[in-house]
């Protein structure tokens, strides 16, 4: 293998296990707070302790794992201030990035914008056989159907930076599960964002987003003592 090869199959290994581990995360299948065993990842993915470092490592920087000097890596907690936090860094983004989006946008964005909210409006919100579990299947045409809105946005320095938080903001929706259904109609929600960035209306965007995003922190915060956020 040449010097080229092989540092192409460790950036792959690398980026494997990063992918793996954010969607482990993400899913809340690795616990807020929870402690990541190298060795474990290791031999799980027969990989060097040197590739499995280096995707905490990346993990590190989307804020979804702290590094702790001798204690190895952990998974970020959940917290009520750091929820409140990412949810006004969400607002300024996503504001941002849907006043570009309604401004550049073409036929072939609103086009796809649509697609993407009938997806999500035909999918159903919960796990099969429970009303507390969120489907995999509607969180990835949830997250769709949020970048089909910003996708006419043309700055690829802001669209990361929305990513990156959206990706934070995951485990917070699956928290906010157990207290959505008599407080909310988030199909509502999403249809009239929808019809606002198809009617160029930049002001009503943002707002609706604002809403949208505070409304998901606000139930979470009022009902912090049944989902037990444990601070960081």
């Amino acid at each position: 293998m040449t010097q080229s090869s092989f540092s192409n199959a460790k950036q792959n290994h690398g980026a494997a296990i990063r992918n793996a581990l954010r969607h482990r995360i993400l899913q809340c299948q690795l616990n807020p707070g929870e402690r990541i065993v190298i060795s474990d990842l290791c031999e799980e993915f027969d990989v060097s302790l040197g590739a499995v470092r280096e995707a905490l490592s990346g993990l590190e920087g989307e804020g979804l794992v702290h590094a702790h000097a001798k204690r190895g890596f952990q998974v970020v907690g959940v917290s009520v201030n750091d929820m409140f936090d990412l949810t006004q860094a969400r607002i300024e983004i996503e504001s941002a990035c849907l006043r570009l989006s309604i401004g550049q946008g073409d036929l072939a964005w609103e086009s796809n914008l649509v697609a993407a909210l009938y997806r999500l409006s035909a999918t159903p919100r919960e796990q099969s056989g429970t009303v507390d579990e969120m489907s995999a299947a509607w969180s990835e045409a949830h997250a769709n159907f949020h970048i089909a809105l910003v996708a006419g946005c043309r700055n690829q320095t802001l669209l990361g930076i929305r990513q990156t938080l959206f990706n934070r903001a995951e485990r917070y929706r699956r928290l906010s599960m157990p207290v959505d259904h008599d407080h909310r109609d988030v199909a509502v929600e999403h249809d009239e964002l929808a019809r606002s960035c198809l009617d160029r209306d930049a002001i009503r965007a943002c707002q609706l987003m604002e809403a949208h995003l505070s409304r998901t922190a606000m139930l979470i915060s009022e009902a912090t003592g049944r989902l037990q956020l444990r601070a960081e």
